[in-house]
């Protein structure tokens, strides 16, 4: 981003709490950009109305509108801003219902309020906010159409760390980058990188397993195809695919589906392999994750 682009953009802080908001705008203003202040929803949804901006940090609880009755107003808005959610609020009713009104991100408090300028940065880079679609919004059930973008992966990424987040850090990393792994494979080679093809993703929990399924718009694959893939080789030569990969010139790598298998517990893929579903039992003997 260069020393000028951000001095165009205008930037809306709305937060209750004066503190958080006098500081995440003092940070904003020394980076550059055009910073306003707004003490409560109703305040907040009259500036956005009056004046256009290019991106509002949200607090969700503030008196006379919340935050998700701003975002779910401002919505349908022609030049609607980009919005950045800050919230102490970690439930996944909260998080959800802010998916669904197509917040471009999310903060918890308290952060780092270096982080403000890092996430306004990333999201005015952005083309735009990646239309998500949410089917299910209930905790123990969350279902998703998203396009097929590296964008959309990121977020949805980034909401299913927080939907996973009373796991113990060891699982929920094991299960975080299974789950990266097999979205932008559905998204790279099934939906060919193309936004107006949908990824559809389901996450179920219980109290004593996680399940995630994936099914992306391509016609599926066959794992004797995949010889660029360490999964696609015989026992005996579980390295034989790097060759393949240095001829096609592809980055190393290629063990990504196999590292998956190893961290599930069940992989299952239905018979054309456009749709996987990843199972991950708990161990009875930890506190069981709160549906």
């Amino acid at each position: 981003m260069s020393d000028e682009t951000p001095a165009r953009h205008r930037i809306l802080i709305a937060d209750d709490d004066a503190a958080t908001r006098h500081g995440v705008a003092r940070l904003l203003e020394a980076a550059g950009f055009e910073v306003s202040e707004a003490e409560d929803g109703r305040a907040a949804l009259n500036t956005i109305q009056e004046k256009h901006y290019d991106l509002v940090f949200l607090d969700i609880w503030m008196p006379h509108l919340s935050g998700l009755e701003v975002l779910a107003r401002i919505r349908t808005s022609a030049s609607r801003p980009k919005v950045i959610v800050m919230t102490s609020d970690g439930t996944s009713e909260t998080l959800l219902r802010a998916v669904k009104e197509q917040a471009y991100d999310y903060l918890s408090k308290p952060f780092p309020p270096r982080q403000a300028v890092e996430v306004a940065q990333r999201a005015l880079s952005a083309d735009q906010c990646p239309d998500i679609e949410v089917l299910s919004a209930r905790p123990h059930w969350v279902e998703l159409l998203i396009p097929c973008t590296s964008e959309a992966a990121e977020r949805i990424q980034t909401v299913m760390m927080k939907l996973d987040a009373d796991l113990p850090d060891n699982l929920r990393e094991t299960i975080a980058s299974s789950f990266r792994e097999l979205l932008l494979n559905a998204i790279e080679w099934g939906g060919q990188f193309d936004p107006n093809r949908k990824v559809r993703i389901a996450s179920v929990r219980s109290p004593r397993m996680l399940m995630f399924r994936i099914a992306d718009p391509g016609p599926g694959f066959s794992f004797s195809e995949l010889s660029h893939a360490a999964v696609g080789q015989p026992e005996s030569e579980p390295v034989a695919h790097m060759s393949v990969r240095e001829e096609r010139g592809i980055r190393p790598g290629g063990f990504g589906i196999l590292m998956i298998k190893a961290a599930a517990d069940e992989l299952l893929y239905n018979e054309a392999q456009n749709e996987v579903m990843f199972i991950k039992y708990f161990d009875q003997a930890q506190p069981l994750p709160a549906l």
